[in-house]
């Protein structure tokens, strides 16, 4: 058995002896608009049971046994449905939502299995009296049907209350009703993307991604889930070439590797409870804060930069090995406790790849003249002096969604310490870049203000480093940083539209005047994106502009839903700017793509 499938073994076995779990949390509630009827889906943590209510044909509840509310559910999800509002109360049953119409409807409810990023759900389809009614509560002969066809009339997607944050798989509608006592479900995923540079015309990439996933119930409400991925390239630019990249530690990885493919286990984890405890075991990715395009507290898992930041997040974050356990408080929120033992890092770019890092911003600048001497990163590698911990109480309070997070880690990106050593007489530059310990410390706040919300994080970070234009300190200076985004999100038409801008900030209390950066660094993002024909076409906007040296990004896509499970999309990437900045150095980089995603 292999090294990791061995800690994998280990961590289940912690857990086999528990007790069964308790409550079934209800993590999220989104909603969509068809032609013909309003949705209402239900995140869980787990399978439950549920029945609909129905008091009067202007009220009903929807009971879940066994459930508890986890989440804040905003008002504002309703602006243009049938449901004038929501409340919720906790009785002997589990949970109740009561739900109060601005109209009289007829409804239809399933669940639906894991699937993808999803896991279990419960879907609740509100109709309006004049429509024909559905045979039975549960997914009909028609509307299974619709689902395996891929009406889009009949078969829409679902978005959140942020759509710009939805993951960019397709989820299918069911292919069986409540009640099947399947405990294997196989799904997956094929997207392919050809991406040509416009300079050249050169071809960047032409890459299938292939992700198929297993979610098995283990009993006693224990789900395992493995996530495989194989990466096929035949353009090859991107990279990396290594068999095995040095920022892995060694219980992670590609299994193999080259410039024209990969294979290996994106994700491994066991999900299972014990009294007030939640746990996932295993290989995962932990997501904190939710900035677009810069991240300020999703610092827990390194990220691959074979593509900069152009690739989603939930693609290019690389998962590693950890124990995740959450403990309920009740009324009082929750308090999150990981223990990462993986010491993998950030995955750069390669050295004459399209995306590979120039900016004197992050890269030691040597002279003219001076032969330099590049050598390995001085990487970190016991599982158990070297790894991270961290810590993260979220509540809700006064309308408020609130966390206070602490990390302590490597950071990510290893500081390129420089110097001078003398041979034959002759002056060579030396760049040994070191991992270097940072504590942070942060918060996040979100509320909702009608069709407006308001979110923010800060962070502070007790050690960070910087490239210096000498030499003395190894031409790097420290300082803390205090980091932070202000954001407002405009969702208007039935959450047909979104416009979401933020505000980030970067302060160096301790700052040198030989930094490349400033003292202060600001940039500011814009995201537009609009949904139409019903909800089966989607445009975006998204932009990045750095304040201080006038570089930015800007990157769009019109995708279109052409079946439940297919999306087809067109997009591109456009850089402006001085060659100095972070996104300027990438100005001669600019791309168009098409791509597709199948879900099976």
């Amino acid at each position: 058995m292999s090294r990791s499938g061995r800690i994998l073994l280990t961590l289940c076995c912690l857990l086999t002896a528990g007790s069964s779990l308790a409550a079934t949390q209800l993590e999220n509630l989104r909603t969509a608009v068809h032609p013909d009827r309003t949705r209402v889906v239900f995140d869980l943590s787990g399978p439950a049971d549920f029945r609909l209510i129905d008091d009067d044909a202007l009220s009903m509840q929807l009971v879940i046994d066994d459930a508890e509310l986890a989440a804040e559910i905003r008002q504002q999800l309703f602006i243009g449905t049938p449901i004038a509002y929501v409340t919720t109360d906790a009785s002997g049953e589990g949970l109740r939502l009561n739900f109060e119409l601005g109209q009289r409807v007829r409804t239809k409810t399933f669940a639906l299995p894991p699937y993808l990023s999803r896991g279990d759900r419960i879907v609740v389809d509100f109709y309006a009296t004049g429509d024909d009614e559905p045979e039975a509560d549960g997914a009909t002969p028609e509307f299974l049907a619709a689902a395996r066809q891929g009406n889009p009339g009949e078969v829409g997607t679902i978005h959140s209350e942020r759509p710009g944050r939805e993951p960019k798989t397709t989820e299918p509608e069911p292919e069986r009703e409540t009640g099947s006592d399947s405990t294997l479900v196989l799904s997956g995923t094929w997207e392919h993307e050809w991406a040509v540079e416009t300079g050249d015309a050169d071809t960047q990439k032409f890459e299938s991604v292939i992700e198929p996933r297993l979610d098995m119930d283990l009993g006693e409400d224990r789900r395992l889930t493995a996530i495989a991925r194989l990466r096929l390239d035949s353009a090859g630019e991107l990279g990396p070439d290594a068999s095995r990249p040095d920022n892995y530690a060694s219980i992670n990885g590609p299994w193999a590797n080259n410039e024209h493919g990969s294979i290996d286990l994106r994700e491994l984890y066991l999900d299972a409870r014990t009294g007030n405890v939640l746990w996932r075991l295993g290989k995962q990715q932990v997501v904190w804060g939710e900035a677009d395009g810069i991240k300020v507290m999703d610092v827990v898992n390194p990220q691959s930069f074979r593509e900069f930041i152009l690739d989603d997040f939930d693609d290019s974050r690389i998962p590693l090995w950890m124990v995740n356990a959450e403990f309920l408080l009740g009324d009082l929120g929750s308090l999150q406790l990981l223990w990462i033992p993986d010491t993998t890092y950030h995955e750069l770019a390669e050295e004459g790849t399209p995306f590979a890092v120039s900016s004197p911003l992050l890269i030691p600048q040597a002279p003219p003249g001076l032969n330099v001497e590049q050598r390995s990163a001085d990487k970190p590698d016991n599982a158990f002096s070297d790894g991270d911990a961290g810590l993260r109480y979220s509540a809700f309070t006064a309308g408020w969604d609130i966390t206070l997070n602490y990390l302590y880690h490597f950071q990510d990106l290893p500081v390129p310490y420089q110097y001078l050593r003398m041979e034959n007489g002759q002056a060579i530059g030396v760049l040994a870049p070191e991992y270097e310990r940072n504590h942070l410390v942060g918060a996040t706040a979100s509320n909702a203000f009608g069709a407006f919300t308001l979110r923010g994080e800060v962070a502070y970070n007790s050690d960070t480093f910087h490239v210096l234009s000498e030499y003395r300190n190894q031409g790097i200076g420290e300082s803390a940083e205090i980091s932070s985004v202000l954001g407002v999100d405009w969702m208007w038409e039935a959450q047909h539209t979104l416009l979401s801008a933020q505000w980030f900030q970067s302060h160096l209390p301790d700052f040198d005047t030989a930094m490349y950066r400033s003292e202060t660094e600001h940039t500011l993002s814009l995201l537009y994106q609009r949904n139409f024909n019903y909800d089966t076409w989607t445009f975006e906007a998204l932009g990045l502009y750095s304040v201080d040296r006038g570089d930015r990004w800007i990157n769009l896509k019109l995708s279109h839903l052409l079946r439940d499970n297919l999306e087809l999309w067109l997009g591109g990437d456009i850089f402006a700017g001085d060659k100095e900045g972070v996104y300027g150095q990438f100005s001669s980089r600019d791309r168009v793509l098409v791509g597709l995603e199948l879900g099976f």
